[in-house]
């Protein structure tokens, strides 16, 4: 756990899943991103779907809600995707999913919005009861209407859910959840509306890197995801981003690295590396 301002900040290991390794590493060669994540038989690479816990001031806070249970045999193939641990870990917390305030979606992609539903009698129904939800207006129009290029990427049926729940919360800009507690679009690189979550406090500020920067091996400014829908995009954000962990000496929170939770930043040789791991 770590303590930000009035909040306490905690890591629940959900769940797990494999993707292609191409796809992670995007135009970076596999003789260069094997030697971080060895890919299996398949050419695939596994990565963790961590959730964020803020709490504090009366609020119980996930960031994105990993992949869940609502899948097809042949899907959780393709993903080769782990048990589902979300009470297990809750519990550990000392919460159950009724005492979930909110939902922060850094974006609405299969693997950051599927687990806040589960399927009951055929249907899809709310995983957190007592949850809002929010994601930015953008986000939700282009996974609404997704482009070719991502139209996998956004099952409609999670997407249809969300907006059947009467519980999202739409919204438009830097906008402050709690004191505190801000969601900050970055732009269209990943994809249209795609927000990060800054926790900020007197001594301590985390950043929750969303699919911007999912894992330390994407520290370089050139290792982008091939899901990204505007490299040069991804680029930029992603430069302005670094300089502000670097020179506010925040911490950055990883959500799909298999190794390295959260780390404090510095200039290395020939790009940003990881300074100091912090536990979260």
């Amino acid at each position: 756990m770590l303590s930000v301002g009035d909040y306490t900040l905690q890591t629940l290991n959900v769940q797990e899943f494999s993707l292609d390794g191409g796809s992670v590493f995007g135009v970076v060669p596999r003789v260069l991103w094997e030697k971080v994540i060895p890919p299996d038989h398949l050419n695939r690479v596994r990565l963790s779907m961590r959730i964020l816990l803020i709490r504090g001031k009366g609020r119980n806070i996930l960031v994105d809600a990993a992949m869940g249970t609502a899948w097809s045999s042949k899907m959780r193939s393709i993903y080769d995707l782990s048990e589902w641990r979300l009470d297990e870990e809750l519990q550990k917390a000392g919460l159950n999913r009724e005492k979930i305030t909110d939902v922060i979606f850094t974006h609405l992609h299969f693997d950051h919005v599927g687990g806040a539903f589960e399927e009951k009698d055929g249907e899809l129904a709310a995983v957190f009861p007592n949850a809002r939800y929010y994601v930015q207006k953008e986000n939700y129009e282009t996974a609404f209407h997704p482009n070719m290029k991502e139209k996998p990427s956004y099952p409609s049926s999670f997407i249809r859910a969300l907006g059947q729940s009467g519980s999202m919360e739409l919204v438009d800009g830097i906008v402050q959840l709690s004191p505190g507690i801000e969601m900050v679009p970055m732009g269209h690189g990943h994809t249209a509306g795609h927000q990060l979550v800054k926790i900020s406090g007197e001594e301590k500020t985390v950043v929750h890197g969303g699919d911007l920067i999912p894992s330390s091996a994407h520290l370089g400014v050139i290792r982008g995801l091939a899901y990204d829908i505007a490299p040069l995009e991804v680029i930029r954000e992603k430069i302005a981003l670094l300089d502000n962990l670097i020179s506010g000496n925040w911490i950055l929170y990883f959500a799909h690295d298999p190794f390295i939770t959260a780390a404090t930043l510095r200039e290395g040789e020939k790009h940003v590396v990881v300074d100091r791991e912090v536990a979260v």
